[in-house]
C-alpha cells in the first residue's frame, strides 16, 4: 500500500514539473474578463448575413423583399396579382428583435405565418419594412385582398412600429389588425406599465391562426381565434445562466457567482432578452424547478370576464410546449419535460400534445421555458 502512495506522489510530482498538472489545475480566468465567442464576422452586419444564409437553406421556400430584413413565403414572388395567395386567405405576419431563432423566420411556410419582419439583435423592426411586408403580402382590400394579421409580441417598441405600419397600411386601402401577445407570467400583475413580455407562447398563436387562414377564414374570424389562444396561453422560463448576445464584449456573468452559503445561483422567469426575472434563487433539482414554474404559472392564471381564474384545472386535456432557450442540452430537456408532465398529470391534467425544442430562442442562454395552453372546451 505504501508503495502505490509513493509511485502516486511521485508520478504527481513528474506531471507537476512537466507544467501539465498545474496547467490542469488551473482556475478558469473571470466571465467578466472573457471574451465571448460565436461564429460571427461583425454584429452590424449580422442580420444580413443571417438572411443570406437562411436563403442558401430554402432557396425554394423563402424569399427575401429588396432593402428590408423581411422573409416572406415563395408564394408571394408572383406579380400575378389574380394569383396572389392573398386573394383567397388572410396574410400572416410576426416578428421582432434578431436572436430567437428560430421565431420568427423559421414559422414561414404553409399554414403557418406568411412572412416575418426581422429587427436588429435584440431590437424592433422598423415601421419602414414592416409597413414593406405588409404591402408585399397584402393586396389593398378593393383588388380582392383578404386582409393580413399582424403578430406582436408584447414589448414597446414592437407595439409601436406594428402599430404605425398597421395604421399606415390601413389609410392604403390594405384590411390590416394587430393581435398582441402577453403570455409570459413572471412579472405581476399589477406591476410594470407595458404588462407582460410576450414569449414562446406566441408560437401556438401562430399556429391557430395559420390554420384558420389556411381553411380560408376571414380577417375577423382569423382575429378571434388568435386573440382566444393568445388569452389563454401562460408561460414561464428559467435559465442557469443568462444570454450573452454576439459582439459584446464580455460575457454577461450575472447567474455565474454562487449565493452566500457558496450555492450556484439560478433565475425564474427571466425575459428572452436576459431581462431580470421573477426572482434568482439556489440551483434546484428538476423536480423541483417544475414544480416553481407551474405553480408561478397557475397562480398568475388568466383573465376571464375580468376575473382572474387558474390557468388550467385538474381534468383539462393541455398542450405543453417546453422550449429550448438556446444552449441547453437535449438530455437536459428530457428531463425537464418528464418533470413537468409527471407533474401536470399528477394533478389531475392530461397533456394531450407535448412539444419540446427550440422554438423561441436567446442565443446561447442555459435555459428553457415552459407554454401550457388548455384546449378543454372552447
Amino acid at each position: 500500500m505504501k508503495i502505490a502512495t509513493l509511485r502516486s506522489a511521485v508520478y504527481l510530482l513528474v506531471l507537476f514539473h512537466q507544467g501539465i498538472l498545474c496547467s490542469s489545475l488551473a482556475l478558469p480566468s473571470s466571465s467578466v474578463d472573457m471574451k465571448p465567442k460565436k461564429f460571427i464576422n461583425s454584429a452590424d452586419n449580422a442580420v444580413d448575413e443571417f438572411i443570406s444564409g437562411l436563403l442558401l437553406q430554402y432557396p425554394n421556400h423563402l424569399r427575401k423583399v429588396a432593402n428590408h430584413h423581411v422573409i416572406l413565403h415563395s408564394s408571394f414572388a408572383t406579380q400575378n396579382k389574380d394569383a396572389h395567395p392573398n386573394k383567397a386567405r388572410v396574410s400572416l405576419l410576426s416578428g421582432g428583435g434578431s436572436g430567437h431563432e428560430p421565431s420568427h423566420a423559421g414559422f414561414v411556410g404553409e399554414n403557418m405565418l406568411s412572412g416575418a419582419i426581422l429587427g436588429g439583435i435584440f431590437a424592433s423592426p422598423s415601421v419602414s419594412s414592416i409597413l414593406a411586408a405588409i404591402r408585399a403580402s397584402t393586396l389593398p382590400s378593393s383588388d380582392g385582398g383578404k386582409g393580413c394579421l399582424l403578430i406582436v409580441k408584447n414589448y414597446t417598441g414592437d407595439r409601436l412600429n406594428f402599430g404605425i405600419a398597421c395604421e399606415l397600411a390601413n389609410a392604403e386601402g390594405r384590411l390590416v389588425k394587430m393581435v398582441v401577445v402577453a403570455d409570459d407570467c413572471a412579472i405581476e400583475r399589477k406591476k410594470g406599465i407595458t404588462g407582460a413580455r410576450g414569449v414562446a407562447g406566441t408560437v401556438f398563436v401562430h399556429k391557430a391562426a395559420g390554420g384558420a387562414a389556411g381553411k380560408g377564414m376571414d380577417l375577423d374570424q382569423v382575429t378571434s381565434i388568435a386573440e382566444t389562444v393568445s388569452k389563454g396561453v401562460g408561460s414561464l422560463g428559467c435559465a442557469l445562466n443568462t444570454v450573452t448576445i454576439p459582439g459584446a464584449d464580455k460575457v454577461n456573468d450575472r447567474l455565474s457567482k454562487a449565493d452566500d452559503a457558496g450555492e450556484p445561483m439560478m433565475e425564474i422567469g427571466l425575459g428572452i432578452h436576459g431581462e431580470a426575472g421573477k426572482k434568482q434563487c439556489p440551483l434546484m433539482s428538476c423536480d423541483d424547478i417544475a414544480k416553481e414554474m407551474l405553480s408561478i404559472i397557475q397562480t398568475y392564471g388568466r383573465k376571464v370576464d375580468s376575473k382572474i381564474v387558474p390557468l388550467y384545472n385538474p381534468s383539462d386535456e393541455l398542450i405543453v410546449l417546453v422550449n429550448n432557450l438556446g444552449g441547453t442540452s437535449n438530455f437536459e430537456m428530457s428531463l425537464l419535460t418528464r418533470s413537468l408532465v409527471t407533474q401536470l398529470e399528477a394533478a389531475g391534467c392530461k397533456a394531450t400534445r407535448v412539444l419540446v425544442g427550440s422554438f423561441m430562442t436567446s442565443f446561447d442562454m442555459q435555459g428553457a421555458s415552459v407554454s401550457i395552453l388548455p384546449c378543454t372546451g372552447d
